[in-house]
């Protein structure tokens, strides 16, 4: 993982950390909305950090998967050389990737299917 880390340009981490700030805040504001009955004590401690984690964490995740994606595509030689299993395995990278960047990863967990 660390290895993963120090491979990837100061840009795309920079980047990788405004995502995962935006995807938090707004999941914040949508909280916040949802559930103004409740005194802010339990909105921090209930709903708040949970939302923080899940956003933060899909958003990398997804941003590690399409660098993987992207390192082992340019690691192979020639398109016509990549297996079933590679093929497959680069099209859930970048499935996993573009639903983390995009912020439906967490409702496509959570519900285990795409939102409306």
């Amino acid at each position: 993982m660390v290895d993963i880390i120090r491979k990837m340009p100061c840009w795309y981490i920079i980047i990788m950390i405004l995502f995962s700030l935006y995807y938090a805040s707004r999941g914040i504001v949508e909280q916040y909305r949802t559930h103004k009955s409740l005194n802010l004590g339990e909105r921090i401690f209930v709903h708040y950090i949970q939302e923080i984690l899940f956003k933060v964490v899909f958003t990398v995740s997804g941003f590690m998967a399409l660098f993987i994606a992207n390192d082992i595509f340019s690691s192979i030689g020639s398109v016509s050389n990549i297996g079933t299993g590679t093929a497959l395995f680069l099209i859930f990278l970048i499935l996993w990737g573009i639903t983390g960047i995009s912020g439906y990863l967490t409702y496509l967990i959570v519900a285990g299917k795409f939102p409306r």
